[in-house]
């Protein structure tokens, strides 16, 4: 959401007035710069720029898909327009979208005489570009892995992917799993962590209104969590069957009572347990980008270089920070997935 270079940016606006973005734009010439001036707005000690700042972690429609009605098929505008396209609200670099879906609907089922479409969110314009990006980079790198045939590898960029892979593969999934049972779960747990991986440094990445940070939001992570659900009880039932899968959450050889809580409880367990890993995520990512945007915020709250300075240099550092928490997030996410997956296919443990 946020980049290095806006910090820098920052630190070098910091005790500067802060331009009104929804005034309209003129060209200020040497006889009207009285006026520009008066223009310029100062957010010192407004505590409602906070508010504006944290607003970048929002989702937001880039545009809608509309079928159906006089339109046919095409794309529209994710908010209200008059007939040159301009929104009927804000400025035309502001425009006031629609809250949701159903208001989306209502409004060009109205103009275009029926039909039906949605708005597609920055969050899912990520999740595709983290999709294309993983394609592009892994595709070419298993052409040449095939071609190597158990050779040496060479290169830096394959030696280093090659790296992340086995330590995925050996460290992580082998170490819990065991390669026997482990060795059908690779490919899925690889795709976990190169997913989210992607998706945490692509939120780091000043990519204007198509960015954004796709785990700062609960739909993907939860999405993310629901796949563990699903993988840790189908891989139980595939492992020991239907009916024996779920009489191992609760322990052999005790008085029913106490078998019958035990299995509650596990079963509560089950759910809680792709809950926290929705969470955890969802968490990590949030704070380190509320963090980055409250220190910048402060620059123009106090309107001072003395404060700003060390602020922003603060700043930088959280967001540097906020990279390797991209790495740790992906690993604990992956790491955790495999246990819980792990003890369904091996109760015992």
């Amino acid at each position: 959401m946020t980049s290095l270079l806006t910090l820098v940016l920052g630190l070098l606006l910091a005790g500067a007035p802060v331009i009104d973005e929804h005034a309209p734009a003129q060209e200020h010439s040497s006889a009207d710069h009285g006026a520009a001036e008066h223009e310029a707005v100062s957010r010192e000690g407004d505590a409602s720029l906070f508010m504006e700042l944290f607003g970048h972690l929002v989702p937001h429609p880039l545009v809608g898909i509309w079928w159906g009605g006089r339109e046919g098929f095409g794309f529209v505008k994710p908010y209200a327009h008059d007939e040159e396209g301009h929104p009927l609200a804000g400025s035309e670099h502001h425009p006031v979208t629609f809250h949701d879906a159903h208001e989306f609907q209502e409004y060009y089922a109205a103009e275009f005489g029926g039909g039906s479409g949605f708005m597609l969110y920055n969050i899912t314009t990520v999740m595709w570009l983290a999709c294309g990006l993983l394609l592009l980079l892994f595709l070419p790198v298993a052409r040449r892995g095939r071609a190597l045939a158990g050779r040496a590898p060479k290169g830096a960029f394959y030696g280093l992917i090659e790296s992340l892979v086995l330590f995925v593969r050996d460290d992580m999934v082998y170490a819990v799993m065991g390669k026997h049972h482990g060795k059908a779960f690779v490919s899925l747990f690889l795709t976990q962590f190169f997913f989210i991986l992607m998706m945490n440094v692509l939120g780091l990445m000043p990519l204007g209104s198509i960015g954004g940070t796709a785990t700062a939001n609960l739909a993907v992570t939860g999405a993310l969590a629901l796949t563990t659900f699903i993988v840790i009880n189908l891989s139980g039932i595939k492992e020991h069957g239907f009916g024996k899968h779920w009489k191992n959450f609760a322990p052999h050889g005790v008085p029913v009572a106490v078998a019958v809580f035990i299995a509650v409880l596990e079963i509560l367990l089950m759910l809680v347990k792709p809950a926290a890993l929705m969470i955890r995520l969802f968490a990590n990512l949030t704070a380190g980008h509320l963090i980055v945007l409250g220190l910048f915020g402060l620059t123009y709250f106090f309107n001072s270089y003395v404060i700003g300075t060390p602020v922003m240099l603060m700043a930088i550092a959280i967001y540097c920070l906020e990279l390797f928490v991209c790495f740790v997030q992906a690993y604990i996410f992956t790491y955790l997935s495999i246990v819980f997956i792990g003890a369904a296919v091996h109760p015992e443990h």
